[in-house]
């Protein structure tokens, strides 16, 4: 079984990509400022709700990008509704733990995910798998204490209810998920003509 987080660099630059909903620029700022308290050393991704999961694999970045620039022009802007409970702790065996705020799995978001997975699904191969679920993660790969102290410290924080989106990112991790970085490959307008 091939380890996503290990996956070397392909022709194009990337070990793994993925589809996202960048989160406000507040969010986004509050978890990062967690993520540096904690020391995340794991690679992630700026306060985001994946629309379609990590992927690799692919034969050509150019082609991809066009499927998913064609594929943004023809839907809607959205909205990330975070769900009731709150943040949780999870735990990623091994002794690495996440933290993760889930959110509705809106009909609009399933919407978007199915319309992306279609054209990306038969042009890669996933990394992870599973069910589509949408939340927002905290921290991951982290020991218990610094997943805890991630919980008590985004709790001090008025976070919101959600945000909106008229975007969705293409992003790509240059190198592995330790010691890597993931960087932001093109931005695709989601604007129905």
């Amino acid at each position: 079984m091939t380890d996503p987080r290990t996956l070397p660099n392909d022709r194009f630059g990337y070990g793994v990509y993925s589809l996202v909903a960048h989160a406000s620029p507040e969010q986004v700022r509050l978890v990062a400022e967690v993520r540096e308290a904690v020391g995340q050393a794991r690679a992630v991704i700026p306060a985001h709700v994946t629309i379609r999961g990590t992927f690799y694999g692919i034969d050509g970045l150019d082609r991809m990008r066009g499927l998913l620039r064609r594929t943004a022009a023809s839907l809607e802007p959205a909205r990330v509704e975070f769900g009731p409970g709150g943040w949780e702790l999870l735990s990623e065996g091994g002794g690495r733990h996440a933290c993760a705020l889930p959110c509705v799995t809106s009909p609009e978001l399933r919407s978007l995910h199915e319309a992306f997975d279609a054209v990306i699904r038969p042009n890669s191969h996933d990394a992870y798998g599973g069910a589509y679920r949408a939340h927002l993660t905290l921290c991951q790969d982290c020991t218990r204490d610094q997943a805890r102290q991630a919980l008590e410290l985004i709790a001090r924080q008025d976070f919101g209810a959600g945000f909106a989106f008229d975007s969705v990112e293409l992003v790509g991790r240059v190198g592995p998920a330790f010691g890597g970085g993931w960087t932001v490959i093109e931005s695709f307008p989601l604007a129905p003509s």
